[in-house]
C-alpha cells in the first residue's frame, strides 16, 4: 500500500508528539513500539519515509538550537535582573543606614537593616605573621595528561592503561 505525503506527515506530527509527551525519553516502550511499526513499513515507501524522518530530526536539531539559545538569552537576562536586583538592595541599604533608619514598613513590604548571619567573616593580614600551628598541608593535585598519552601513542609506544578506542558513528543529515 503506497502512503501518501499526508500520511507520513500525520506520521511524523505524531511522533513528535509522543517524543514530546514523554519528554523526549526514548526508552519508553510507546516510542520504541512506535518508531518499530513506523520502520515495519518502510520497504513499501523507503526513501520518501527515510525523508520526512530525516526531516523531522532536523527540525528537532533546530529547534533544539533555538532552544538552546533562547535558554541563554534567559539566563543572561537572569543575571542582568539578580546584579540590579543586587545593586538596588545595597543602594536602599546605604540609604536607610545613611538616615540611620533600621526599618521601613509600606502597604507591600517590611524592609529591614539587619545583620548577617552564620560565621563571622576572618580577615587574614599577612600571612607570614600566621603562627605555623594554623598552617596545613595541602598534597599536590595530580591527573592524568592526556596530551602526552596521545603523543606516546601517536608516537608508536605502549603506555600501560591506556590505548585508542573505535571511533563512534553517527548519522549525518545536511
Amino acid at each position: 500500500m503506497t502512503r501518501t505525503l499526508l500520511d507520513i506527515t500525520r506520521d511524523m506530527e505524531a511522533l513528535d508528539a509522543l517524543l514530546a509527551e514523554v519528554e523526549g525519553d526514548v526508552t519508553d516502550p510507546k516510542v520504541l513500539e512506535a518508531v518499530s511499526a513506523w520502520f515495519d513499513e518502510l520497504d513499501a515507501d523507503l526513501k520518501g519515509k527515510v525523508d520526512n524522518y530525516a526531516a523531522l530530526i532536523t527540525t528537532l536539531d533546530a529547534r533544539a538550537e533555538v532552544r538552546a539559545k533562547e535558554a541563554e538569552r534567559l539566563a543572561r537576562r537572569a543575571r542582568i535582573d539578580a546584579a540590579s536586583a543586587q545593586f538596588l538592595k545595597d543602594r536602599l541599604r546605604t540609604e536607610l543606614e545613611a538616615r540611620g533608619m533600621q526599618k521601613v514598613e509600606t502597604d507591600r513590604y517590611r524592609v529591614s537593616v539587619v545583620a548577617n548571619g552564620g560565621k563571622l567573616p576572618l580577615v587574614l593580614g599577612d600571612e607570614r605573621e600566621i603562627p605555623e600551628a594554623f598552617w596545613r598541608e595541602v598534597p599536590a593535585r595530580k591527573e592524568i595528561d592526556r596530551d602526552a598519552i596521545r603523543q606516546a601513542l601517536d608516537a608508536g609506544q605502549t603506555v600501560a592503561g591506556a590505548h585508542y578506542g573505535d571511533r563512534g558513528r553517527r548519522l549525518s543529515i545536511r
